[in-house]
């Protein structure tokens, strides 16, 4: 029989094996928080996170395991989620999922007085996960709103046109940065932190953490607004108009920092609410822990999390198929057209170390020019990746987009039922071109990101890593109209069938 007697090797051990198993997970947040001055205070909400940990590892060494179904059943839950999100390259989610993953690993082992006593330490590490960029553009929108109040009030003349305020001295863009974004994530790491150290009331951390927020959207606001007003009255001469850094945390801390100390002073009560609430946990007698079934609980767990990398890199690096048998190849012309004439292509996408390349022209009777493009991987990994931030559809050095949306083929016979449609024009004017393109899996054919990358995913953990982006081109008249060229682009597919070799 397996016995664990000591709960400190148990803890020990599960923080070296989260280290481990999850390694690159790890590098991925501290690249962020190095090299990212949104996600630069990511080392002290880490730094936060541990010592709450810490500060819960007496009481928590106390309580004796004891395994929770619906704890097994979130764990295996995340661990899934994160080997897909793993396989399909989704960075941002995979980073997303390990607090969950952990907290559900301690609900496993420990039950629901884990998340009681470790939720909020564990959890803290969501305000450093990179899903905070997303909610740049909505704060910018926010902020030029409440700027536009601002500047009325001292009946500073502005023209306002989207994120651009134009004063008499000059034009001032409300970039992604004076968004206040990373304002808010450190304010609400706090609220939340004071509260969890003085509180343990669920309900007064909440409130606590809602002002913190507030007043650092406010800082925000004050922060650009006065930029501008110091711009105003030196025309524009000031340091701040290009360095506003200091400017920022300085206001910040005025502005948020300060008065959030003195609301949160005033919500504190006289009882010490977190002793009550360590109090109220039933604490299980010590020979529960070392009975068999606890044991074999933590070594199952263990299991389930070293599971992820150990499927994630047997699959998709010693099993995943070398011949990329399932990538397309150029199909020959078919009926009323010629082709595909090679090294005559008027357009080509932008990718990286992209292991086919294929272009061809097919012309129809008519004389109609039409560009086939087939890039791909055989097998996708490291800086080879079917969807990535440096693979375009164009070189934008070359080309400047027009217009992009999504639309129904009409192709659903060659399993293809929408595709993204491009519009695109040389940067000199000279020329404009139609590209329909969509990406081809084995068992899946369209333009969706997100459907790529998870069913994507989904195959390299079977062994295929293939991909590729197939897009057809036809030049359009200099009056901008593409009626025709789509009308050739669409009857030439029709008549084509993509095989793969």
């Amino acid at each position: 029989m397996i016995v664990v007697r000591n709960k400190d090797y148990l803890l020990l051990l599960s923080i070296f094996l989260f280290a481990v198993a999850f390694a690159p997970e790890w590098r991925s947040y501290f690249d962020l928080w190095y090299h990212s001055i949104v996600y630069s205070h990511g080392f002290l909400v880490l730094a936060l996170s541990l010592y709450l940990l810490w500060r819960q590892w007496p009481e928590l060494k106390t309580r004796s395991l004891s395994p929770s179904l619906i704890g097994f059943a979130a764990l295996v839950t995340s661990c899934l989620m994160v080997l897909l999100a793993k396989a399909a390259d989704i960075r941002t989610v995979t980073l997303l999922l390990l607090p969950f993953v952990f907290l559900s690993w301690g609900c496993a082992l420990w039950g629901s007085s884990f998340i009681k006593l470790c939720g909020v330490p564990v959890l803290i590490l969501v305000y450093a996960a990179p899903i905070w960029d997303d909610f740049s553009p909505l704060f910018q929108v926010i902020t030029v709103f409440a700027n536009e109040l601002l500047l009325s009030l001292v009946d500073i003349p502005a023209e306002i046109r989207e994120l651009y305020r134009t004063i008499p001295g000059g034009t001032f863009f409300v970039a992604g940065g004076c968004s206040g974004v990373r304002y808010l994530m450190v304010a609400l790491c706090l609220g939340t932190v004071y509260g969890n150290l003085f509180y343990g009331d669920a309900r007064r951390t909440l409130f606590l953490t809602l002002i913190a927020g507030a007043l650092s959207m406010l800082a925000n606001w004050i922060r650009v607004f006065g930029i501008i007003v110091a711009g105003h009255i030196t025309e524009m001469e000031t340091s701040l108009v290009e360095d506003h850094e200091t400017f920022g945390w300085i206001v910040f801390l005025i502005i948020a920092l300060v008065p959030l100390f003195f609301i949160a002073r005033k919500l504190e009560t006289r009882d010490t609410d977190i002793d009550l609430l360590r109090q109220a946990m039933p604490k299980v007698s010590e020979n529960r822990y070392q009975d068999r079934k606890t044991a074999q609980a933590t070594v199952i767990s263990f299991l389930i999390v070293l599971a992820v990398p150990t499927v994630f890199y047997s699959q998709t690096s010693l099993f995943v198929e070398k011949d990329g048998a399932r990538l397309p190849s150029l199909p020959v012309a078919p009926k009323d057209w010629r082709g595909p004439l090679r090294f005559a292509d008027f357009w080509k996408p932008s990718f990286q170390n992209e292991d086919i390349d294929l272009s061809g022209i097919y012309v129809s009777k008519t004389l109609q020019q039409v560009q086939l493009q087939i890039t791909g991987y055989h097998t996708q990994g490291q800086g080879k990746e079917l969807i990535y931030h440096s693979n375009r559809l164009y070189d934008s050095d070359e080309w400047n987009l027009v217009s992009s949306n999504i639309l129904h083929s009409g192709l659903e016979d060659q399993g293809i039922n929408e595709v993204r449609e491009s519009i695109l024009e040389r940067r000199d004017g000279s020329e404009r071109i139609i590209i329909w393109s969509w990406y081809f899996l084995d068992g899946y054919q369209g333009p969706s990101v997100l459907k790529t990358k998870l069913i994507g995913g989904i195959r390299k953990l079977m062994g295929d890593g293939s991909g590729a982006l197939i897009a057809v081109a036809a030049r359009c008249p200099k009056d901008g109209e593409c009626k025709a060229q789509r009308s050739d682009i669409k009857s030439l597919l029709k008549a084509m069938s993509f095989k793969t070799d």
